[in-house]
């Protein structure tokens, strides 16, 4: 059996090496497994202090997806084993996978990533970190964690303060899948380069001369990178055509009825065109706590340093484990497939001492991610 991420290693000059990293788990669209963080981690370490790395590359193997989320399943089984919590496997995930993040984002070296299909969830954490991120005329990216009752997270907080508001909600709220040149418009993408120059990307990047510094290889990498560039034929972005649209939406909202409010008005918008109903629908069946999560989210994130917004994430990830609405969630999408979620609450009933309790850190020790402020 084939291990779940290949490692290997381009030769290029004066000794230098491009190191590239291949999730692959096609069966699963390349889903991020804890055994995954747990190559990638340490092999990500020990590139970063290797000086013969000049870059390091991410892909997906097939051309369906680079990554389409974590491995809900597996986090579903251990949360059936412990209702309530503690729950040993989930937070040992949500830890190390936050931790692999966190390194991403401030890795020391170049990170190109090619974002062809699927990326979402725990994929788009990995994306969104890099520091070169390429965009197919296939991607599909998307934060769809409303579905199953999860928020987004593994550094969406990053990305989502970034973008203007009225943006950053929709996204959260209605799970809407944008493409390439939406990622670009909103920050999540740096090229657009159509996914049959891959290989010659490779090609002429092996060919270069690197040098040894961070920031002379991200320059040269940009550059090189930016012959390839050619967004013509790609479709056009959704997120782009209806921006005005959704900038009305949320300036009709008031914040003392934000959800109520924005499901109204995106029921009066959805007749307007398919993408808008999807949107619309996604919201409407997916999980109201989750929704309220999102708003506290998106608000306490403008105050906090990067650290500060894993180890956020962190607590909400545990306290989903620990209550209901995420297992109840994976079980009607993808283990019964019933599509008929029973939530906890219903929109517009959920009392705000419910929605902070998934804010509320569950150690007595303290976060086990408080010592990513003082990481290199």
């Amino acid at each position: 059996m084939s291990p779940p991420v290949i490692f290997e290693e381009i030769p290029c000059q004066n000794g230098k090496v491009i190191a590239v990293s291949t999730l692959s788990d096609e069966k699963t669209l390349n889903s991020l497994s804890l055994e995954m963080i747990d190559l990638l981690l340490p092999q990500l370490m020990q590139w970063q202090d290797d000086d013969r790395v000049a870059l390091v590359v991410f892909q997906g193997a097939g051309n369906r997806a680079f990554c389409a989320g974590g491995d809900v399943q597996a986090l579903y089984r251990s949360m059936v084993e412990h209702p309530g919590g503690p729950n040993p496997y989930a937070e040992a995930f949500f830890e190390r996978e936050y931790r692999l993040d966190y390194l991403i984002h401030t890795y020391q070296k170049p990170l190109m990533v090619w974002g062809h299909g699927i990326v979402m969830g725990g994929g788009l954490g990995i994306f969104g970190g890099c520091s070169h991120r390429i965009g197919t005329e296939k991607s599909r990216i998307a934060c769809p964690e409303i579905t199953i009752g999860l928020f987004p997270d593994a550094g969406a907080s990053v990305f989502l303060k970034q973008m203007p508001s009225h943006l950053s909600h929709f996204m959260g709220l209605t799970g809407c899948q944008i493409n390439a040149k939406d990622a670009l418009m909103v920050g999540l993408a740096d090229h657009l380069v159509a996914n049959s120059k891959k290989a010659k990307v490779l090609s002429v990047l092996a060919e270069h001369d690197w040098g040894d510094t961070e920031a002379d290889n991200a320059a040269k990498l940009s550059q090189l990178l930016a012959t390839f560039e050619d967004g013509n034929n790609f479709p056009e972005g959704q997120l782009q055509g209806h921006a005005e649209k959704i900038k009305g939406l949320f300036s009709n909202c008031g914040t003392n009825n934000l959800l109520i409010e924005f499901a109204l008005g995106l029921e009066s918008l959805s007749n307007e065109d398919e993408w808008l109903q999807r949107a619309a629908k996604t919201f409407g069946s997916g999980c109201p706590t989750t929704a309220h999560i999102v708003v506290e989210q998106l608000r306490r994130i403008q105050n906090l340093s990067l650290h500060q917004m894993f180890a956020m994430e962190l607590a909400i990830a545990v306290q989903c484990t620990r209550h209901p609405d995420f297992t109840e969630g994976i079980r009607a999408l993808l283990i019964d497939k019933d599509n008929q979620p029973c939530w906890t609450h219903q929109m517009g009933t959920i009392p705000q001492d419910w929605v902070e309790e998934h804010f509320a850190e569950p150690w007595e020790s303290g976060n086990p991610l408080a010592d990513l402020g003082s990481a290199r």
